[in-house]
């Protein structure tokens, strides 16, 4: 029978698990108190599975980008392949590719290498790539969801972004404050939407404007679902779903997915 770990006994659990031969670590707890506390637990498994971002050239290449332009991606390997996968589930479907929330631009590096890629596979121009950033940290958070704060990820720049992605002219760069920033684009298809800007606010906002463009069979991956870092990306995922036909999927690294499912709304 497994028990739920908490912090009285996370320390004898790990001790058992070390003399049955199992590679425990350290256990990272929520720094805050969350809704659903309990339910934030590490996640271990004492075999080994499938794990294919190990070796995945294009996150390789994503990486060796970053280290070359000297910046830094915060979505790690296995959330990487999640964006690969679900790229590609989507690729042959109409509609434009967004990322809300570009930091300093891995994931958006690693996007557009495989638009690149889909495209010489069809000899045709890459759809439409649109990068939504401030590209100057958070906005203001909202009291009592959000543990970030207004500034942070502030780390970056628009000329170091395009540096680094590149300046191709189907790629679409919007800098300012998300939902302003989608202005001009009520009639825009979508087909896949990478959602990673941490807070409840600025998620709801993503969620109100694409979800209503967003192609059947299209795809939303939340960054932050499950992250204790980001209690308000949850909150605001939960919300907006909650009776819509469309189930999020949250996965164990944190990420959430939510496939449009075909009828009119």
């Amino acid at each position: 029978m497994s028990r739920l770990i908490t912090v009285d006994n996370v320390a004898q659990i790990m001790r058992e698990l070390g003399e049955l031969g199992v590679l425990t670590t350290q256990v990272r707890w929520p720094d805050k108190p969350l809704p659903d506390n309990l339910l934030y637990q590490p996640y271990a498994r004492g075999w080994a599975t499938y794990s294919p971002w190990l070796t995945d050239p294009h996150i390789r290449a994503m990486v060796l980008r970053m280290q070359e332009c000297g910046v830094k991606t915060l979505v790690d390997a296995d959330r990487a392949w999640t964006l690969i996968c679900a790229y590609r589930q989507t690729r042959e479907l109409p509609g434009e590719v967004w990322e809300t929330g570009v930091y300093q631009g891995g994931s958006a590096t690693l996007v557009k290498r495989l638009m690149q890629e889909s495209a010489r596979e069809r000899d045709a121009p890459p759809a439409t790539l649109r990068l939504f950033d401030s590209f100057a940290g958070l906005p203001q958070t909202t009291c009592g969801l959000d543990l970030h704060q207004g500034g942070d990820f502030a780390d970056t720049s628009l000329e170091k972004v395009r540096a680094t992605v590149g300046p191709e002219d189907w790629i679409d760069f919007r800098a300012g404050w998300i939902p302003a920033t989608f202005a001009g684009l009520e009639s825009a298809a979508i087909r896949y939407a990478h959602v990673d800007v941490d807070l409840y606010q600025p998620i709801l906002d993503c969620c109100e404007f694409i979800y209503p463009r967003l192609v059947p069979g299209g795809m939303m991956i939340f960054d932050d679902y499950g992250l204790p870092s980001c209690p308000g990306a949850r909150a605001a995922v939960d919300s907006f779903f909650r009776g819509r036909p469309e189930a999020p999927f949250p996965l164990i690294n944190g990420q959430c997915l939510v496939t449009r499912l075909p009828g009119e709304r």
